[in-house]
């Protein structure tokens, strides 16, 4: 009888122990099923996010390099205008451009 009441007192908090971390295993691997279900569920839509994702990317830089081509064409349009307007004001101080402009008005005189 001793011996029973014993054991008893001994094996039932080891027996308890034992189960409650069978029950925390076992709830443990139902929260690791699930959520295993759940990425498998919803890895597609991780997958097509990236996929998104990398096409902005790519497109925000071909936006960019266009943005970088535009701008160098207005620098290179600027530069051929400065030419332009220069090459005007040389030919304005041209001696042969007022010689013409002196007959013209010479001519227009008479």
């Amino acid at each position: 009888m001793w011996v029973l009441i014993y054991l008893l007192i001994v094996l039932l908090p080891i027996g308890l122990i034992g189960l409650v971390i069978f029950v925390i295993a076992g709830a443990g691997m139902n929260i690791y099923r699930t959520g295993k279900r759940g990425y498998s569920d919803v890895k597609p839509f991780i997958d097509s996010m990236n996929a998104k994702v990398k096409f902005a990317q790519e497109k925000t830089v071909k936006f960019a390099e266009r943005g970088d081509n535009l701008a160098k064409s207005f620098e290179e349009i600027n530069g051929r205008w400065a030419f332009i307007t220069e090459v005007f004001t040389e030919t304005k101080k041209s001696p042969a451009v007022k010689l013409a402009g002196m007959a013209g008005k010479m001519r227009s005189k008479k």
